[in-house]
């Protein structure tokens, strides 16, 4: 049976970038997809623009990657650089992973040098709770979340040991094409967020014997040896 798999980042291009390997793995063997923008990441404005012309912007290429996976887009109302984490917004993300009946959940590791990404963390930990808990009340069913790891990204490095490992050599183009849909990816002039996930991927696949792998780590942290997996 398929499964749907959710996708969590404090910002457009956070998700797509560092789980868009594995995500694109999953569509391609039939599962679903929803990737969650807790912002719109709209204060890395290009030059030239400002935060209210890029934020649309932002939008629309996040639906038109996750479209490019057959999968779904969901980008909150919260303004970037403003997220925090409360009660409320964790149970607004439990609530939509209740009503997409998610499974498995990819989200930031919880050390970052971005103290949006701390939050996003907290606020998908917590979630992830109130949409499996049984007994708290929310308009949908529980969902059945059996599988949850932090992503590998360079901002969220502190304490990161990564314990999962992803073959994603035939998924790897599928998420190429569609990850230029965003204007970080390559047009970033502060870090070359493309050049440094696909240079990550051949390292990544070198430590398995393959030309392309992604890792994880769980949390909390799992001290076993690494393991290596086909799809959550």
């Amino acid at each position: 049976m398929s499964k749907t798999i959710m996708a969590v980042g404090a910002h457009t291009g956070d998700a797509q970038l560092t789980c868009g390997m594995l995500l694109a793995k999953h569509a391609m063997a039939g599962d679903k997809i929803i990737i969650v923008d807790l912002t719109a990441g709209e204060k890395g404005t290009p030059k030239g623009m400002t935060p209210e012309e890029f934020r649309p912007q932002n939008i629309a290429a996040a639906a038109e990657f996750a479209k490019g996976l057959g999968g779904k887009s969901i980008v909150l109302d919260t303004l970037d650089g403003e997220l925090q984490y409360t009660h409320d917004a964790a149970i607004q993300l439990a609530n939509i992973m209740r009503e997409n009946e998610v499974n498995a959940v990819l989200y930031h590791w919880r050390n970052s040098i971005h103290r949006d990404h701390i939050a996003a963390h907290k606020i998908t930990e917590d979630a992830i709770f109130y949409a499996s808990l049984p007994t708290y009340p929310l308009p949908h069913a529980p969902a059945r979340i059996g599988g949850f790891m932090c992503a590998e990204n360079w901002e969220d490095a502190e304490g990161f040991n990564p314990y999962f490992y992803y073959d994603v050599t035939e998924a790897f183009p599928l998420w190429k094409e569609n990850i230029k849909k965003l204007w970080l990816a390559e047009h970033s002039t502060s870090f070359k967020y493309l050049r440094y996930y696909e240079a990550l991927a051949i390292a990544n696949g070198a430590l398995i014997g393959k030309d392309y792998a992604t890792r994880f780590c769980s949390s909390p942290q799992c001290p076993a040896p690494r393991q290596v997996g086909n799809l959550l």
